[in-house]
């Protein structure tokens, strides 16, 4: 038995607390939100500006998002009628389409000289075998014109990429900038679909929106919100007005066309940015290395341009500052980056002070004057953060920062009584984990305040990492909390089956075993259900919501439906799919500097069983300090540093019994809230705080947690193997077992 006491330095603690969804979403008010204190003066300039530039008819609407260090600092919508609205921004869209390119560079996919044809060998036809995925993206492939697809063939992908094929360079690709309008989309969506096998649209959420946490940006919309979207408008000398009844239409709103037809806010394309001008960093997490940030922003190709005889300078698929004025306000630099859209709008990161900005209107605007709208507004926000900038943090968030300590790479170590234990009685703890384990093997993690006090290992290999069975189930929880949150899923009393259909297509003999198939009342099962394992699924006689009956496979089923949400999993080709835990890697781990893995893992079955549906169980592989940093983060409700990574409501209302199996269950079985074994009516410690809840697994793993101490305890293994069902004879032993241990744990606190 070894006991761990070393004394390390602190670490010190960020007092930088990124703005929540909620806190930077759309207001209907002319005042910016500040998530970090801007001076009075550079408030009162940057919205005398946005107010000036309404009020002297440049547009009726106007959003502007400004991001600083990573940190949303202003946050302006005015104008608009809904209280969450979205906007059209034509071109804007082209960077985000190409950043799928930039992600796929990154993993060694292709370079930037490598021939489209390689991947689209139907391409390659017609002089078009030289072009390279570098020509795309920096707008010298030859391609520009679009004449000769019909507009009616928009809406059809297949026979929009069949006009390409068909096409000629209209100049030798790589001689010369021509600005790709229409074509550049249409290019960059079918390689990355060629290189992934994903549809666009699916590759565009796995490698941008969701990464990046952008929950309102999409290249088309379905009907129910288009009553989001703010009209555009164009002013009196506009030469094309009857463009304008198009461009609002239902049908356009609904067509995916890459290079101009993206609909977002300005919050998300500011976030964006701010990856870019982090270096490739979003939240301290790392989403594009900074090498290939410097390779997608440097200069690529340069001169007049084509299309509109303007001096362009590019990257690959993105904008450097021409002559001043420009929609930067910055001089002919290359550290600069960005890109417009079409009369209205601008968004750019400033790379050597790590500024993003977009700035989005509604009224089409000719050329110069709409320049001189967007230099104005850069202008104003570079001087006024430039020159009086403030890096305090407003006091709003759930958790005061400065007073806690949370782990960074590595975990902090103290001493017990600098955490408030008495040595001697944990010592003493120690003692009784030795003598009942006798010679099984354990791993036994203490830690309070946010350090590590004791770690206990016999015959375990400390830094190894253990799968978490049923221990997962906490995390599946906590990940649809943020799924809810995030409107991916509407709410826990939704229908699975309306977001996962395939749950109700195991027939008799495609089930795990005989007598266990999908039955017809599966069809009301909701995510609370499932996750609160009182669904019934596939359970003969067993109604939805009824009976707590812990269970797999509607955990895999509630996985799947989650994951399907986010367009990573299907049961066709489930390996294929990011997969579930790939979303759990987004949402949690790389927030909270976690290291663990996963995959997939499947039960022997007979071949009929209809494992793309119910199997494929996503298997979490942790060390006893991962999973400690799991505990940590739900005893702080979900907060992690002053971000709040999991909705603390949910964590609320997860770690009690759920009112299902409070009204439906007898006393002792009031043990289960979503995904969390649960003390808050008494009944699986009675003799330790009933604020306590735990993640607990086969194979002894176990996540203790009690708020009210700010206390973690971690056994992986341990003397607590669960085994049997809850209510076993083998199971309540077990569970007196581990309250042994407990409590003496909580028993050593001053």
């Amino acid at each position: 038995m070894a006991s761990t006491h070393r004394l390390r330095e602190d670490y010190p603690v960020s007092t930088t607390r990124p703005t929540s969804d909620d806190e930077s979403s759309s207001k209907q008010d002319t005042s910016p939100t500040m998530t970090q204190q801007i001076s009075p003066s550079a408030h009162t300039a940057i919205q005398n500006e946005f107010n000036r530039q309404i009020d002297a008819g440049l547009h009726s609407s106007a959003s502007l998002s400004v991001f600083k260090n990573g940190v949303q600092v202003v946050d302006i919508v005015r104008g608009a009628r809904h209280s969450s609205p979205l906007f059209r921004v034509f071109s804007m869209g082209k960077p985000l389409a190409a950043a799928i390119l930039w992600r796929y560079k990154a993993r060694g996919k292709f370079e930037w000289d490598t021939p489209v044809a390689e991947f689209w060998p139907e391409f390659g036809t017609r002089g078009k075998s030289s072009i390279t995925i570098g020509h795309v993206l920096s707008h010298t492939a030859g391609l520009a014109s679009s004449d000769s697809i019909p507009s009616d063939d928009y809406g059809d992908w297949g026979r929009v990429i069949s006009h390409i094929e068909d096409m000629r360079p209209a100049t030798e690709p790589g001689a010369s900038v021509h600005y790709h309008s229409r074509t550049f989309g249409w290019l960059v969506g079918e390689i990355a679909s060629r290189i992934s096998g994903l549809a666009f649209t699916e590759a565009f959420v796995r490698e941008v929106t969701l990464p990046l946490g952008l929950k309102n940006t999409s290249f088309a919309i379905g009907s129910d919100d288009f009553g989001r979207l703010v009209p555009i408008d164009a002013s009196t000398e506009w030469p094309e007005p009857g463009i304008l009844e198009n461009i609002n239409s239902v049908r356009r709103a609904s067509i995916t066309m890459p290079a101009g037809s993206m609909i977002t806010t300005a919050h998300d394309v500011a976030k964006f940015y701010s990856a870019i001008s982090g270096k490739g960093r979003i939240s301290g997490v790392p989403w594009l290395s900074e090498n290939l940030v410097s390779e997608v922003t440097s200069l690529q190709a340069e001169g007049p341009d084509a299309a509109s005889g303007n001096y362009s300078r590019v990257g690959f698929g993105v904008r450097l500052p021409s002559y001043p004025p420009n929609q930067y306000a910055s001089i002919g630099d290359n550290v600069t980056v960005g890109h417009g859209g079409m009369a209205t709008c601008t968004g750019w990161a400033s790379l050597d002070d790590d500024l993003s900005v977009a700035y989005i209107t509604n009224r089409l605007q000719l050329e110069s004057p709409n320049k001189m709208r967007l230099h104005d507004m850069a202008k104003v926000v570079r001087e006024s953060l430039d020159t009086d900038f403030n890096t305090e943090v407003l006091d709003s968030g759930p958790a005061k920062t400065s007073e806690r300590v949370w782990p960074g790479k590595e975990w902090q170590e103290s001493e017990p009584e600098d955490l408030g234990f008495d040595r001697d009685k944990l010592a003493e703890a120690g003692r009784y984990q030795a003598e009942i384990a006798v010679d099984q093997p354990y791993r036994i993690l203490i830690a309070r305040h946010g350090k590590i006090a004791a770690e206990w290992n016999f015959r375990s290999d400390p830094i190894a990492q253990a799968h978490q069975a049923s221990a997962s189930k906490s995390t599946f929880s906590s990940i649809l909390g943020i799924a809810i949150h995030e409107g991916v899923i509407k709410s826990e009393n939704d229908r699975v089956a309306d977001y996962y259909p395939e749950m109700l297509d195991v027939a008799p003999g495609e089930g795990p075993k005989e007598g266990r198939h999908a039955f017809p009342e599966n069809d009301g099962i909701t995510f609370k259900q499932l996750i609160g394992n009182t669904s019934g699924y596939m359970k003969p006689g067993e109604a939805p919501g009824k009976v707590f009956n812990y269970q797999t496979f509607g955990m895999n089923i509630l996985t799947h439906a989650i994951a399907s949400a986010y367009s990573l999993y299907k049961t066709s080709k489930p390996e294929q799919g990011a997969g579930f835990g790939t979303l759990t890697e987004w949402k949690i781990r790389n927030l909270i500097d976690g290291s663990w893995s996963w995959k997939y893992g499947n039960f022997d079955m007979h071949p009929e069983a209809k494992l793309g549906v119910f199997g494929y169980m996503t298997s979490y592989q942790m060390s006893s300090r991962d999973m400690a940093r799991m505990g940590w983060l739900w005893l702080n409700r979900g907060n992690w540093n002053g971000t709040q990574i999991i909705p603390a409501e949910w964590i609320n209302k997860a770690t009690r019994v759920s009112d299902e199996i409070l009204e439906n269950e007898p006393k002792e079985r009031h043990v289960y809230g979503l995904g969390f074994w649960c003390n808050d009516q008494g009944e699986v410690w009675p003799d330790l705080p009933k604020d306590s809840f735990a993640a607990s697994g086969a194979g002894n793993q176990h996540i203790w947690v009690c708020p009210s101490l700010d206390l973690v305890v971690v056994q992986s293994p341990g003397i607590y193997p669960s085994r049997g069902a809850f209510d076993s004879d083998e199971q309540v032993e077990d569970r007196r077992s581990m309250q042994g241990l407990l409590g003496r744990i909580v028993d050593s606190l001053h």
